[in-house]
């Protein structure tokens, strides 16, 4: 018997596909209009149309990461403590109708994966890509919740979208399980108070 111990960030890792197609339909519908568009949200300074664009612009740079790992290269795509800069850049620079390029960008990314083992360039190294979508999976959910939050409202994810991402928050950030309401832990956990 061996006393390696695989790394944290290596498989397997529940398959969030159909989850995060099902949470991209409920964002989609509870931000359709565009009515609250320039409502602040918890994601200060951004609106609930720069969240939007958030999470367009992070599936189009998971869709590219994996491009990247499927032509050998796993370069981190930059520094683990440019995240920030990285998104706010993102943000920044987008052009297009949010809610649309969100739409296009997490199924063009969830529609190119074949293999949930597949391994990715991620600014913490190299991953899985089941791994990735439940990265994104957890951006959805949460920045849904950021999105509602902006005019007094809050979400809950599906139950298959939370038995998905508990996986997570109990390995990599290290969540107690058997939590009594592991939704609002996670809340709690990333600096987000229940409204």
């Amino acid at each position: 018997m061996s006393d390696l111990v695989a790394p944290p960030l290596a498989g397997p890792w529940p398959d969030g596909i159909d989850a995060t197609r099902f949470e991209l339909s409920r964002y989609v519908a509870d931000i359709a209009g565009g009515a609250r568009d320039a409502l602040p949200t918890r994601c200060a300074p951004w609106t609930v149309r720069d969240v939007t664009i958030h999470l367009t612009e992070t599936f189009r740079r998971f869709g590219k990461m994996l491009d990247q790992g499927r032509r050998g290269d796993f370069t981190p795509p930059f520094a683990q403590d440019e995240l920030d800069a990285e998104n706010l850049r993102a943000v920044a620079a987008f052009t297009g109708d949010p809610s649309i390029e969100l739409v296009a960008a997490v199924t063009g990314f969830l529609d190119a994966i074949v293999d949930l083992d597949e391994p990715v360039p991620h600014q913490l190294g190299t991953v899985p890509v089941g791994l990735q979508v439940l990265f994104g999976l957890m951006d959805i959910v949460m920045h849904h919740d950021d999105v509602l939050a902006a005019d007094g409202r809050s979400y809950r994810p599906s139950p298959d979208a939370l038995d998905a991402i508990l996986a997570v928050g109990e390995r990599l950030f290290g969540m107690p399980p058997d939590q009594d309401d592991p939704w609002l832990v996670m809340l709690t956990g990333a600096g987000r108070p229940p409204v």
